[in-house]
This record gives C-alpha cells, structure tokens and sequence, in this order.
C-alpha cells in the first residue's frame, strides 16, 4: 500500500527517538532517515523500525481497545446518535465519528450513510481504497456481517 504522510512522519519520528536513546548509531540513523524519505509503500517504512520499541504512550487504537475490555465487549462503541442520523465518516481524523487509528486509513477514507433504509459506503477518496467481502468498491450497499476494509483495517458489520 502507498505510503502516507502520516506514516512516513511517525516512521521518522521513531527513527529519531531511536537515535536519541542510543538505539541507532548515527551512520544507521542516516541511511535509514533517507530510506524513510524515499520509500514507496507502508511496509517498507515498518520494515525501517521493526527492531526499535514501540513508542511509550498509548495509541489512539489501544485505546480503544481498553475501551472495549472496560465495556467487556472488545470492539464494540456506541454510536447509536451518529447512526440515528443516518451517517457515519470513518477515518483516522478525530473529526470523524469512527476513528481508525491506523495508517493505511486515510483521515476521511469513508463514509456510511442511510439512503431509503438501506446502508451504503462510499469511499471519500482514499489512496489505500475500500473494499467489502474482497470487492474494491467507490461505493456499495453494505448489511450486517459484510466483511469492510479500509486500507489494512478490516471491519466486520
């Protein structure tokens, strides 16, 4: 999958706090910094941090799980005023109604919208894509158990 910006700035980010606690010596710092400048797609960035900690604070995805363990329903948010209003945008923007805190969605990537009591998605222009059960889709009815993936992330409905 293409790289984002996002991504390629978090990879750097690590490099950087790599660097600083010793991790990486500074010729390996270097080489990476440039590979990171220069990589095409998300695996080749995860592949310049796989052997550095991740970073100490807790991500917006770990997050959610421990929300999910709380309510002792893994994965499962209320959004019951967003689905009364017939819409829902999922993406990695805290500005959507469903935040997917991974790199591969892009900040607005779709969006769920009730059309004469029906369910459709449409994706909002995403550089990774949307599919349902396998299928790339710009837009399609969606019911419940519908397999969804947004750029790496799937969803089941």
């Amino acid at each position: 999958m293409r790289a984002s910006h996002d991504t390629r700035n978090e990879t750097v980010a690590r490099l950087r706090r790599g660097y600083v606690s010793g991790r990486l010596g500074t010729d390996t710092f270097d080489r990476r910094i440039d590979h990171a400048l220069h990589a095409e797609s998300h695996e080749q960035l995860r592949g310049l941090t796989l052997d550095l900690p991740a970073a100490p604070a807790a991500s917006p995805l770990e997050r959610l799980r421990a929300l999910g363990r709380r309510a002792r329903r893994p994965g499962l948010l209320s959004l019951a005023p967003q689905l009364a209003a017939g819409r829902i945008v999922l993406g990695r923007s805290s500005g959507c109604q469903l935040v997917l805190a991974d790199d591969t969605v892009s900040r607005r990537h779709a969006e769920l919208r009730l059309v004469d009591g029906r369910w459709h998605l449409r994706d909002l222009g995403s550089s990774n894509g949307t599919w349902v059960n396998g299928r790339r889709v710009v837009e399609a009815e969606v019911v419940a158990g519908d397999d969804v993936q947004l750029g790496a992330c799937r969803l089941r409905l």
